[in-house]
């Protein structure tokens, strides 16, 4: 009987694990291919010179929680990921890093670069110009609605003469 007892167990365990394989597996389909493609400093900044796209740097460190919860709620949103392809040349920098960068005929690590940049706190979201001059910097942890208003107003040029605010406010947005 407690044989029996232990097989039933056994495989009501093994068709749970089964179910749960099968629908992380069909979570993870669903958003294949819609990850943003992060390129190192020096290849992102030539393919957005070459490209004539803006520069979205996401500066971050190993040990971040909120850095990983960008990643996880942010980057990972279909419609972010999607709007960062179309529009930006996306670039991780590891603030922690001695690996060697090159911006505006100037050689840094990464960490120094990062200091150049004014980051101090993270996650730091960068933004530059398609001629590599900084456009703004944004500190902290922003949910995926909050980001996609913030990536359309300064791809779209917005932030040149209207104040977020009122650019918010055109688009009916509180």
């Amino acid at each position: 009987m407690i044989k029996m007892k232990h097989i039933a167990i056994t495989l009501s365990i093994a068709a749970v694990a089964v179910v749960l394989y099968g629908v992380t597996t069909m979570r993870n389909s669903a958003h294949e291919g819609k990850n943003v493609t992060w390129n190192s400093f020096d290849a992102g900044m030539q393919q957005a010179s070459n490209q004539n796209k803006k520069v979205l740097i996401d500066v971050y460190t190993d040990w971040c929680t909120w850095c990983k919860k960008m990643d996880s709620d942010v980057y990972s949103d279909a419609s972010v990921a999607d709007y960062l392809k179309k529009n930006f040349v996306t670039i991780r920098l590891n603030a922690e890093s001695n690996e060697s960068v090159h911006y505006k005929g100037q050689s840094y690590t990464a960490s120094g670069l990062a200091q150049a940049f004014g980051v101090n706190g993270y996650p730091t979201t960068i933004f530059l110009k398609e001629d590599g001059n900084p456009i703004t910097s944004l500190p902290g942890y922003v949910d995926a609605g909050r980001f996609s208003n913030i990536l359309s107003y300064i791809a779209d040029n917005r932030y040149v003469n209207t104040k977020f605010e009122d650019y918010l406010k055109e688009k009916g947005v509180n």
